[in-house]
């Protein structure tokens, strides 16, 4: 991939502009570009949210964890837990693709837009792009991640820079993986001691594997004694990511974190699980910011990119419908790449927002964009849109009902006639 300069354009801008993906896992060939623009006549989408969504198996966590390996291999490789994983794509045993050749490696490259934040030569210029490899072999049981370092000794010194970048900020990146969880119990595992490659690997560890993330009490109360413009930042922008009716309650400084729900005072644990779940990584998200500005900078104006999967984990669907939104406007620095099964999160964004995978046989998973609109639809017309491609969203015995009824009453009869009518309005079959 070729190094490309781009212009500013006073908008918040990506950061990941696209992803190749070769022989890894479910994909054989396939390419996302996360830039696309709206066209003629249509409304503007959140510039700074990328959703991916298929079926279970066609690789929509393998693209999270892709871009992850991508950016962060120059302090990740040869890490022994991940090398245990069989990333190389396997060879089909049976169907259309059991002839296929098992591959020997995969490939990932990632077009990364650079800004000052990431390296100080940047900083003033134009942001410019800066091509990733990765090469992951097979060695018998191992798949070895290896970062792949150019020939051309330009582009060699610059990635060789990434390596030796000691700003927190740098290559902000933190992911949050299906099967997060907040570890209040033990307390979470502070990042602020840690050396800063593993401070990075501890960013996106939950994508990877069962690993606690760090509540608000662990680190929030001291900062409203030690830092209090930042706490200050942190209640704001929580105010804003939370739905109506949740706040963090007011407490002295020091004191345990606390959330006020219509009124009442809850800790943590009291709050219900899709609350849980939601102030769980927005709260180490904003941890990680804290972690990662520099002194001076607000909160808002840091860049990175966040990868979480299944973002609407036990969200009610009220709040799954303004997710998005709200997380673009509060954090419009921020890229958001997640996934999601959801139609009501689906019904709230625009073609440029939405990138569907689909899997076959021979191929493997491929990815594209759909012309379809879908915004502003109900769930029902989302589910049956080429998006989710359902043919039916009642049950299936009742839509084999409806369809032997229907064949019936064009057969003559009248009787099958009205029970069809009747089981369509009611969704209960008289029979």
């Amino acid at each position: 991939m070729q190094i490309a300069r781009l212009g500013v354009d006073g908008v918040a801008t990506l950061h990941v502009e696209a992803i190749r993906i070769q022989h890894l896992r479910a994909f054989s060939d396939a390419r996302i570009d996360f830039a696309a623009d709206a066209g003629p006549g249509e409304a503007a989408a959140l510039s700074n949210i990328h959703v991916l969504l298929g079926g279970n198996g066609t690789g929509k966590s393998t693209v999270l964890r892709a871009i992850a390996l991508g950016i962060l291999a120059p302090v990740i490789e040869r890490d022994p837990t991940l090398e245990r994983a069989a990333w190389v794509r396997r060879a089909p045993r049976t169907g259309a693709g059991r002839n296929q050749m098992a591959a020997d490696f995969a490939t990932i490259d990632i077009d990364l837009r650079l800004h000052g934040q990431d390296l100080l030569r940047c900083a003033g210029k134009p942001p410019r792009m800066l091509p990733m490899q990765v090469r992951i072999e097979r060695v018998g049981d191992l798949d070895l991640i290896d970062w792949y370092r150019p020939q051309d000794h330009v582009l060699a010194r610059e990635l060789r820079l990434i390596q030796q970048v000691r700003e927190p900020s740098a290559f902000f990146l933190v992911a949050y993986g299906a099967s997060r969880w907040v570890d209040h119990a033990q307390g979470g595992t502070s990042t602020a001691s840690m050396p800063l490659p593993a401070r990075r690997r501890q960013r996106v560890a939950s994508l990877f594997d069962n690993r606690g993330l760090l509540p608000l009490a662990a680190w929030l109360p001291a900062f409203s004694l030690h830092n209090p413009g930042r706490y200050r930042q942190v209640v704001s922008l929580m105010d804003r990511l939370l739905p109506a009716g949740c706040r963090l309650a007011a407490a002295p400084p020091g004191e345990a974190t606390r959330f006020d729900m219509e009124g009442i005072v809850l800790p943590f644990e009291g709050l219900s699980d899709g609350y849980q779940a939601y102030v769980g990584w927005i709260g180490d998200l904003l941890h990680q910011l804290c972690m990662g500005a520099p002194s001076g900078r607000r909160l808002v104006d840091n860049q990175g990119v966040v990868l979480v999967d299944e973002i609407d984990l036990h969200l009610h669907p009220a709040w799954q419908r303004a997710l998005l939104s709200t997380l673009s406007q509060a954090l419009p620095n921020l890229q958001f790449i997640v996934t999601t099964h959801s139609p009501l999160v689906i019904g709230a964004l625009q073609p440029e927002n939405l990138i569907v995978l689909d899997h076959t046989d021979a191929a493997g998973t491929c990815c594209r964009r759909l012309p379809e609109r879908v915004h502003g639809r109900s769930a029902d017309q989302v589910l049956l849109s080429p998006y989710f491609g359902l043919a039916s969203t009642r049950p299936t015995a009742v839509g084999d009902a409806l369809e032997r009824l229907r064949r019936a009453s064009q057969d003559g009869d009248p009787a099958a006639a009205a029970a069809y009518l009747q089981l369509l309005s009611s969704g209960e079959d008289p029979a």
